[in-house]
């Protein structure tokens, strides 16, 4: 999953195409929310310690965790709010996805932990260090 996560980083932005080698691995990063919730999870807590690239973060931010939050089930929310309480970093993270995107009980739970509005995404200046 690192070596999954470091690619993916690495390639973020170069191009609109993925290097063939890693289409499958990028793809599984990108749509594993919908069958594993606990990988993508994993996916982002792994590329919030891994990277300092803010703008990989905030698309991981509006991307695969704001696809979590679409309907995450109690469990999984329990864990991103745990997440939030402990890490600066995943509290910037956690600012990226935007109310209207989320269910209203994952917004509920995550309001309070946000730095920014409901439909603002962090300044990219302002990522905590990594822990």
């Amino acid at each position: 999953m690192c070596e999954q996560i470091d690619a993916y980083a690495i390639h973020f932005g170069l191009s609109n195409e993925w290097p063939e080698e890693y289409a499958d691995a990028f793809e599984q990063i990108i749509t594993c929310f919908d069958d594993d919730p606990d990988k993508a999870f994993a996916y982002v807590i792994i590329a919030t310690a891994r990277s300092d690239d803010a703008a990989f973060l905030g698309l991981m931010g509006c991307g695969l965790l704001e696809d979590m939050l679409r309907d995450p089930s109690s469990e999984l929310l329990d864990r991103i709010v745990a997440e939030a309480r402990k890490s600066g970093r995943f509290r910037w993270l956690l600012s990226n996805p935007f109310k209207v995107a989320i269910a209203p009980r994952a917004w509920e739970a995550i309001e309070k932990f946000r730095i920014t509005g409901p439909h603002e995404e962090p300044p990219q200046d302002k990522l905590p260090p990594r822990l």
